[in-house]
Parts: C-alpha cells; structure tokens; sequence
C-alpha cells in the first residue's frame, strides 16, 4: 500500500515547485517538437510563397495544368509536396556543360558556312 505524505507550502512556494517540475520534464521530453510541421495542404498564398511566381503565372500554370493543384469548390489547393518536387523539376543548372557544347558547335558550324574559312 502507498503512503500518503502531506506538505504545507505557502502558495508561492508551491508554484515554484510546480513549474520547476513541469519545465524539468518539458527538457527531458525528447519527442516534443520544437516545431509544427506544416500541412500538406497549402493555398494559393502558400504556392506564391514556395514557386516565387506572380499572381498572373500561377494562375496562367493552373489554367492550363502545367502546375499541380486541385480545386476545393472556386479555391485553389495545392499540394505542398506535390509542388515542392515541381519547382525543383523547374529548376535547371546555371551552366548545363552539355547545351553549352551544342550552342558552341552551332556557332562554329554557321561561322564555318559564312565563308570565314581560312585557306
């Protein structure tokens, strides 16, 4: 059988006990998240925000189902993954060595046929 102990503290005391006790497990928790992941769901602000595009282009992508979203009645969903994986298959390398070698050779080619040969 448990005992029972009673203690007297005067109230501050008390509070002091009790939020020393909650911040020590708050520390020892270690599946607390520090943050809330975001939903998956996001709105036509959020899809601003992620594609870094206007207003006009995010419409013009939606219209014609270049970009992928969904429709919630007359509002615009998107998926956050879903467009996340779109920006970065959007994005191209700064220098992409292989169209520089083709844009190179092209160049070289007309010169060629323009009559620069040297003999």
């Amino acid at each position: 059988m448990e005992k029972t102990v009673l203690i007297s503290l005067p109230i501050d005391e008390l509070q002091t006990v009790i939020i020393n006790c909650v911040n020590a497990c708050l520390r020892n928790n270690k599946h607390h998240p520090t943050a809330l992941p975001k939903p998956d769901r996001c709105t036509f602000d959020d899809a601003l925000e992620i594609t870094g595009l206007s207003k006009s282009k995010l419409y013009k992508l939606t219209s014609s189902n270049e970009i992928p979203h969904k429709r919630y009645g007359n509002r615009l969903i998107f998926n956050r993954k879903e467009l996340e994986e779109w920006v970065e298959s959007q994005t191209v390398e700064k220098y992409d060595t292989e169209s520089v070698a083709l844009t190179v050779a092209r160049s070289a080619r007309s010169k060629m046929k323009g009559g620069c040969r040297h003999v």
